[in-house]
């Protein structure tokens, strides 16, 4: 059974989430060739408070770093 571990800051959406489980399933799948079923995805959504970089907490941070200032939604205008 293997499992799939994902710390991310808080603020997804729940479809976001799903969505990441959906596309980690997928890739586990395809590399390693298990079943579904067995595929395990836990998301763990961690407050800015209890998350540091450099050893200095992001809260004290002056501004976000880019990978975890929050992405602006993508518009699917065609």
């Amino acid at each position: 059974m293997p499992v799939i571990s994902v710390d991310i800051l808080r603020g997804r959406t729940e479809a976001q989430k799903a969505a990441l489980a959906r596309e980690l399933t997928d890739a586990f799948q395809r590399t390693c060739g298990s079943s579904r079923e067995r595929i395990y995805v836990i998301i763990r959504d961690v407050p800015t408070e209890n998350w540091a970089i450099g050893g200095e907490m992001c809260t004290n941070l002056p501004a976000p770093a880019p990978a975890l200032a929050p992405e602006p939604p993508s518009s699917a205008a065609h």
